[in-house]
């Protein structure tokens, strides 16, 4: 159970209310009644989405929960969209209702939000999901006994049939985890030899790259932020602020504030396939990568290993230092690193924490704050500039791994899987 008290339920739902009326862009969609039992939404953004029944059907094959789940699809489209995606759109709208209507368990149901009006500047992606996980938000908040988690899909994906149990058991389980990020593969990435195939292997090897490279460093936001892979409870959507606006890599910027919470967590005990698909409607991702390598026909290239072990030196430095120690930690930092710090007003930051802490701990927790996620990729582009050139992405995995012999990208991908399904 999330609340244990009338007070602290009084209490959310005073922070929902605030909330919904500071934050909210939209009136709500969806007019059915709130069950009591609802513990679980699943927010599915659509958009000039072919056919949105495979990922239904994956829902609807799924083992029930102990609780009511409901799935609200946003189907959205920006306005003066074309006709056609107006049209896909309406197609999507009318399959979602025959499967509410027809082909849903009993204790799942299924909902359509249609805005084909969005503002120009703001449609996409991460509107689309606030928009909908706004809306969970404030159905949960209704609900009388159950814990709140709302959970991020896409169109084309699927799920493991334990998907919406292991959800809701882990939420259960450790009501204060502010969110996960879902184990994930890319489907049937071994099965055919084709170019999408192998440029889908490079990504998401580069994907698990970048992860195990964070995680060996000691960093902790080494999670994956796949938008499909998300999962929060409502408590801490709302103490974060919500979902942001914008039109790529809003689950990358929405991931680091959970992550930065504590206790955040892989969970690894299901799996979401998420889609496979050359893609231009985001401007960075899965499926703007997919293109580009397509266009391309070269193996996708990473950040050098280096870039990770610089990473560690300043973990490790962080974890030994005090207020009075790190900036002397800090001058013994690799060049591009200490260069890199320099540029973005290390100094004067540490000073401003250091003048805003009670304790050694305090400290240490501010400064991680500061190098978040997002830092750490805004160096890792900036020491590929110039200190370490990116590399082939085999070449790279393969020296992480610490294999004496040469691998395919296929190889190492199932490797990379293991280590990130073992935690």
């Amino acid at each position: 159970m999330l609340f244990n008290s009338s007070n602290s339920k009084t209490k959310y739902l005073s922070a929902v209310g605030r909330y919904l009326e500071r934050r909210q862009f939209y009136p709500f969609g969806v007019a059915a009644e709130v069950s009591s039992k609802l513990g679980l939404i699943v927010v599915i953004p659509c958009f000039d989405e072919p056919d949105i029944g495979p990922v239904l059907e994956s829902l609807a094959a799924c083992d029930a929960p102990d609780c009511e789940v409901e799935v609200l699809i946003v189907i959205n489209a920006p306005a003066g969209a074309a006709l056609d995606i107006l049209a896909c759109n309406a197609t999507a709208a009318g399959r979602a209702s025959e499967y509410a209507a027809e082909r849903m368990p009993q204790w799942m149901s299924v909902h359509t939000i249609e805005c084909n009006e969005l503002p120009v500047a703001r449609a996409g992606v991460g509107l689309a999901r606030k928009i909908g996980m706004d809306e969970a938000l404030g159905r949960i908040a209704m609900a009388t006994d159950c814990a709140g988690v709302i959970a991020c899909l896409d169109a084309d994906c699927s799920v493991m049939p334990n998907y919406l149990l292991r959800l809701r058991e882990w939420f259960i389980a450790h009501p204060e985890c502010p969110g996960v990020s879902i184990y994930f593969e890319h489907a049937g990435l071994f099965a055919v030899d084709d170019p999408i195939s192998r440029a889908m292997i490079d990504y998401e090897l580069h994907l698990r790259y970048y992860v195990a490279g964070q995680r060996l460093a000691g960093f902790p936001y080494a999670f994956h932020t796949v938008g499909s892979t998300l999962a929060c409870s409502t408590k801490a959507y709302v103490t974060q602020g919500g979902m942001n606006l914008r039109q790529g890599g809003e689950d990358f910027y929405f991931a680091q504030k959970l992550i930065a919470m504590g206790g955040y967590r892989a969970l690894n005990a299901t799996t979401v396939y998420p889609g496979v698909r050359p893609s231009a409607r985001v401007p960075f991702g899965t499926g703007p990568a997919i293109r580009r390598a397509l266009e391309s026909g070269a193996e996708l290239e990473t950040f050098a290993p280096q870039i990770f072990r610089d990473l560690g030196l300043f973990c490790a430095a962080l974890t030994e230092s005090t207020p009075a120690t790190l900036p002397g930690l800090v001058s013994g930092l690799p060049t591009a690193l200490r260069q890199f710090l320099d540029s973005q007003g290390f100094e004067q930051r540490l000073s401003e924490i250091r003048a805003n802490v009670a304790s050694d701990a305090s400290y240490r927790r501010r400064v991680q704050r500061w190098f978040n996620a997002f830092r750490f990729l805004k160096y890792a582009q900036y020491a590929s500039r110039s200190a370490y050139p990116k590399v082939p992405i085999s070449a790279a995995a393969l020296e992480m791994m610490g294999a004496d012999k040469p691998q395919s990208a296929s190889e190492l991908l199932r490797w990379y899987r293991c280590q990130d399904r073992d935690g």
